[in-house]
């Protein structure tokens, strides 16, 4: 047996392509991607996914917003407190809505990433215009109240919802799904099985900037392959 190497068959990438491409502290798994803790019970599943976050948070610093899905947020709070969550990241309920809601989370963080770009590109040729004293008011009315501040009766710069939006990027989305054994959720609802599947592409952005927001998913569970354990898609 011999093997040859066609030259003219050579693989091209597009230039900046990786699946893996956000930026990740050295000593963890590279970002984005979706985690499968098992393990029996008390065997401390939600405590390694809970430290992983946030060793990412530390690594990441402040630019890390985290969705709880979980039955049990409230007996587990002091350990999930820890990760800084917002109480209308918390979803307690395995419903069918769930996977609809972390989509519009990413495309949420989006708009607010894109919508911050454009004000804070537009604000030195909007104070210039306004001192000018030559504009079109029906433009510039939207700018106005973008860049208002009633408090101190000035046009002030917009303020980034997050540190990293300094750095051109949106935040980084995690989603930890915590003791859903036995729910609809993991095991036969299709629209969640697509979301882990498609997560490092939600909140895509629009051409030509390509590339998406993502979100790295994390799910606790007690068994691997049983009736109503993890779909076989998501494994």
């Amino acid at each position: 047996m011999r093997t040859e190497y066609e030259k003219k068959a050579g693989i091209k990438l597009p230039k900046g392509s990786n699946a893996f491409s956000m930026e990740t502290p050295d000593n963890l798994p590279k970002l984005h991607q979706l985690c499968i803790a098992n393990g029996k019970r008390g065997s401390g599943k939600s405590i390694a996914i809970t430290n992983l976050i946030r060793m990412y948070k530390e690594g990441l610093g402040s630019d890390l917003r985290c969705i709880i899905v979980s039955p049990t947020f409230g007996s587990n709070y002091k350990l999930l407190s820890e990760l800084g969550i917002n109480r209308e990241d918390v979803f307690e309920e395995h419903d069918d809505d769930v996977p609809a809601k972390l989509i519009r989370i990413a495309n949420n963080e989006r708009d607010a990433f894109l919508e911050w770009k454009h004000l804070n590109e537009c604000y030195n040729e909007f104070i210039k215009t306004i001192k000018g004293g030559f504009f079109d008011r029906s433009k510039m009315d939207d700018y106005m109240l973008q860049y208002y501040n009633p408090l101190t009766n000035q046009f002030e710069r917009p303020k980034p919802k997050h540190k990293c939006y300094l750095k051109g990027k949106p935040p980084v989305l995690f989603t930890f799904i915590d003791d859903a054994q036995g729910s609809k959720l993991l095991s036969t609802n299709k629209k969640m099985h697509q979301l882990c599947l498609r997560h490092r592409h939600l909140g895509q952005f629009p051409p030509p900037q390509g590339a998406a927001v993502g979100m790295s998913s994390f799910v606790s569970t007690q068994t691997f392959k049983s009736n109503g354990g993890l779909n076989k898609a998501i494994r």
